[in-house]
Formats: C-alpha cells, sequence, structure tokens
C-alpha cells in the first residue's frame, strides 16, 4: 500500500524529470511496503543506496536543464539540491553505523522531501522554462 501518491500537480512538463519524480515515488512506497510487512531494516541498506546514486543522477539532470534555460535562481537551487544530497548522505553514515530507528526517519524524510521540493522549487524551475521556453527554441 503506497504512502506516496503521484499526482498530475506533481507534473512538471518535463518528460524526464517526471520520470525521475515517479522512480523516487516508488523507492519512498517500496521501503513503506516492507516497513508495513516488517521488513523495512532489511532492505534499509538497498533503498538507501538507491537513493544516494539516484539523487546525484536526478539532480544533475535538473541542473543541466536549469542551466540550458538559464534559470535564474539556480544557485540557491542547486544549494537545496547540496544539501539534500547531504542529508542523505548522513542518512547513508548513519545506517552503516547502525543508528536505532532509522527506517521511520528515511521513510519521512523521503516523504516530505520529495513531495515539497517538487511542490515547491521545482514546479518554480519548471514553470519558469514553461514560460521561457519560446525564447529558446528559436535560439536552438
Amino acid at each position: 500500500m503506497p504512502i506516496a501518491f503521484w499526482r498530475d500537480e506533481y507534473i512538471t512538463g518535463e518528460t524526464i524529470i517526471d520520470e525521475q519524480h515517479q522512480y523516487l515515488f516508488s523507492i519512498i512506497n517500496k521501503l513503506h511496503d516492507a516497513m508495513i510487512e516488517g521488513k523495512g531494516q532489511q532492505i534499509l541498506g538497498e533503498i538507501l543506496n538507491k537513493l544516494a546514486s539516484y539523487t546525484v543522477e536526478h539532480f544533475e539532470t535538473e541542473e543541466q536543464i536549469m542551466k540550458q534555460y538559464e534559470y535564474p535562481d539556480f544557485v540557491c537551487h542547486k544549494e537545496k539540491h547540496d544539501q539534500l544530497k547531504d542529508a542523505v548522505f548522513t542518512l547513508k553514515k548513519q545506517w552503516e553505523n547502525k543508528e536505532q530507528f532509522l527506517t521511520v526517519k528515511v521513510s519521512q524524510f523521503m516523504t516530505e522531501w520529495l513531495i515539497h521540493h517538487i511542490k515547491g522549487e521545482d514546479l518554480k524551475v519548471m514553470n519558469y522554462i514553461r514560460d521561457n521556453r519560446h525564447k529558446y527554441q528559436k535560439i536552438n
């Protein structure tokens, strides 16, 4: 039973970004399902490894798109990405150190981060791109 549901309000209009966001939702839901089955701790390492590698890939994709369209708040958005990456790698380090109650913490972090970041920061970027795409299509 999923905890995070993909909704139309999360659609950015950039297919690759939407697909990556949906994959991140699937990671959250996989952890949640495992927690319900009492197996959250067993797959937490796998989840954190996927999250760490995919976060880097996803943020690189977003940042490349922001640069392509000369997004004016790029530096601020990238700083938020860097903070989120740091948080993911901190969680991974805590898992390696066998910190207690980490499964719930990871699940909450992922759900809050993904939904708030998509609905807030990412939609600002994609609205800017949508409103300015015509300028760049003529150039390219």
